[in-house]
């Protein structure tokens, strides 16, 4: 089940009393996670929140841990992750139980027995929810799991999931985006929720009643990033601006980015705007550009622009030079910072 359809679920107050998170998105378990803390509260039951790490625990120790605590305590929700025995994890849990040579012993399937027995369970006075990155759907207690509607998936957001995910929680605050001030927000941040759902914050706090998020704002309230500043930097070289190109090197380095991977970020756009060279000249849409690099589709207008700088011999060039340059400096010819400088210096008299 995906993870929208199970928070549509939880809002209307059903509440199972196991599941199973699974997929590489953390901030999406702990916001679902939340959300059903909520209506335990809403629903007047008292419920504690209780962590356990699954490597450090097996499902037998846990559930004789849980038998325990319930007598003296309220209610609980058991929060457990990377438990093995859910994943296909070469790691083994800790416990003097479990059987040798991969075969479970008779404590083991009981403990799975009984952990399954709760599905069909209503009230009850606790909750499991079990994380890990990717569950192992070949595992009997997996399946049993996911039969059950009780296996919520939770991958990365990226493309038009990031964007409506970055619209809805905007419309909760009934805030809307233009969709220039989306890519570039997307561009600014990048795809981590956490720092996304921060930003949004702030800009949803700056703006009061005004009800739509535009590019400026987005410009001025957060600051640029690394990708900025390399468009930046290309585009004066493009324009034979060397001491601007200079100004945005500097600016880059003051951010404490290592000589090497500054180079990566500037060989990563030279090497775009080789790429997208015979995408434009096959009139190909800037959409369907965006899909086949990989990126934004406000990336590719700015690279759309930056390309008329150049053509198809001058950007060989460049790429010639880029080549060398870091080839010496990770052979220990040249000093990084020195070898960046030379390389802009080269870049902006290099004729057309």
């Amino acid at each position: 089940m995906d993870f929208r359809q199970a928070g549509k679920i939880i809002k209307k107050g059903k509440i199972a009393p196991l599941y199973l998170f699974s997929g590489p998105e953390d901030y999406l378990k702990e916001e679902l996670l939340g959300e059903i803390l909520q209506v335990l509260k809403k629903d007047g039951r008292s419920f504690d929140l209780e962590r356990k790490d699954g490597l450090r625990l097996s499902l037998t120790d846990l559930l004789d841990s849980v038998k325990q605590g319930t007598i003296f305590t309220g209610g609980r929700v058991y929060w457990i992750s990377d438990p093995p025995y859910l994943t296909a994890s070469p790691q083994k849990a800790v416990s003097s139980k479990e059987g040798k040579k991969g075969k479970k012993s008779p404590s083991v399937k009981s403990a799975e027995k009984e952990l399954l027995s709760l599905l069909g369970k209503k009230d009850p006075d606790f909750l499991f929810i079990f994380t890990v990155e990717k569950a192992d759907r070949r595992k009997k207690i997996v399946k049993a799991i996911e039969k059950a509607g009780l296996l919520i998936e939770f991958p990365l957001l990226r493309g038009k999931s990031l964007s409506s995910w970055i619209k809805n929680e905007l419309l909760l605050q009934e805030k809307q985006v233009e969709e220039d001030a989306l890519f570039e927000l997307i561009e600014r941040v990048g795809e981590d929720l956490r720092r996304l759902k921060s930003e949004l914050d702030k800009i949803v706090t700056y703006m009061g009643k005004e009800k739509t998020v535009t590019r400026s704002l987005v410009s001025y309230l957060i600051p640029d990033s690394n990708e900025d500043s390399i468009f930046n930097l290309v585009e004066a070289v493009g324009n034979k601006n060397m001491q601007e190109a200079f100004f945005h090197l500097t600016k880059m380095r003051r951010q404490n980015e290592h000589p090497l991977k500054i180079l990566a970020m500037i060989i990563r756009q030279y090497r775009l705007l080789y790429q997208i060279l015979p995408m434009r000249q096959a009139k190909i849409s800037p959409r369907k550009m965006a899909s086949l690099l990989r990126v934004q589709p406000f990336v590719v207008g700015e690279l759309i622009k930056q390309l008329e700088k150049y053509n198809q011999e001058s950007l060989a060039r460049v790429l010639f030079l880029l080549k060398e340059i870091d080839r010496d400096i990770k052979t220990g010819r040249r000093e990084g910072d020195e070898a960046l400088e030379q390389l802009i210096l080269k870049l902006s008299l290099m004729p057309e």
